[in-house]
């Protein structure tokens, strides 16, 4: 198979980067990649769709890796997974030896490790320059569930209509379950259990980079998560916080002494 019929299958089924972004499969594809990354570090607390994954369909997953690899002319493929993740390193284990290319990366338990610049420069010590994209380097990045969909599309002829969600948190069971796009977050929390606090609020992504969301939000190609927190929670009080009110409570502090009175030595500088 080559790039462009690889890039037209992807774009037929519609696959997107699932880890967040969304952005189009089908332009990571380029024989200027020399090295090609599998991102199995969640890059969050709590989050554990990815790893899990790639314990369940470790064969399927590597197997369209290492043909991606082959299809770009890549001389590497690395994924990188946080050493912590025994049970899914030993599912790729068990098949590693049959794709001679690709290698296992083992990664520190850090935050934030999933940042595919950090994972970049862990994995091969390269250093894509601020606003650059990693293909400057020589590298493709692909999320584990994108790889996934790769596989459905290629070799079950599936577009993505489904996706994989975390939901953790306050709720009954926190399970990774598989809906269909479009289905909404109330629904999606309900398969969890339901929640086990009064007035949930619907954290979608994770508790650094996540947003509020409501229950009647759909599920799209780059829901990864939903959190289920009290709406007194520090993370979600934090993200109601607007920047307007961070901005006054700075200039109200005007020095170190946190006064700011005509007494104050700094203030008359």
């Amino acid at each position: 198979m080559d790039i462009k019929e690889l890039q037209k299958i992807m774009q037929e089924n519609g696959v997107v980067g699932a880890g967040g972004a969304g952005f189009p499969t089908y332009m990571k594809l380029t024989d200027k990649a020399d090295t090609i990354l599998m991102n199995c570090a969640e890059c969050e607390p709590l989050l554990k769709l990815h790893r899990q994954l790639l314990e369940k369909h470790a064969y399927e997953i590597m197997k369209t890796f290492d043909m991606v690899a082959e299809t770009v002319g890549a001389s590497q493929a690395i994924i990188g997974i946080k050493k912590s993740y025994v049970q899914t390193i030993n599912a790729l284990n068990q098949h590693i030896e049959e794709f001679p290319r690709v290698k296992i990366h083992l990664l520190d338990e850090v935050y934030p490790m999933g940042d595919e610049v950090v994972l970049i420069y862990e994995a091969t010590g390269r250093v894509v320059r601020p606003g650059g994209l990693p293909i400057e380097q020589g590298v493709a990045v692909f999320n584990v569930e994108t790889l996934y969909n790769v596989y459905r599309a290629v070799e079950e002829h599936k577009p993505v209509t489904c996706k994989y969600v975390s939901v953790v948190a306050e709720v009954e069971n926190p399970v990774t379950v598989k809906v269909p796009l479009g289905c909404t977050l109330e629904e999606v929390v309900a398969q969890a259990g339901g929640t086990t606090v009064k007035d949930p609020v619907y954290f979608v992504g994770g508790p650094m980079m996540g947003r509020i969301g409501n229950g009647s939000d759909p599920v799209t190609k780059t829901t990864n998560a939903i959190l289920v927190l009290p709406k007194d929670h520090v993370i979600v009080m934090k993200k109601q916080r607007t920047s307007s009110i961070d901005l006054k409570r700075a200039a109200s502090i005007c020095c170190h002494c946190h006064t700011c009175t005509d007494l104050c030595p700094r203030h008359n500088l």
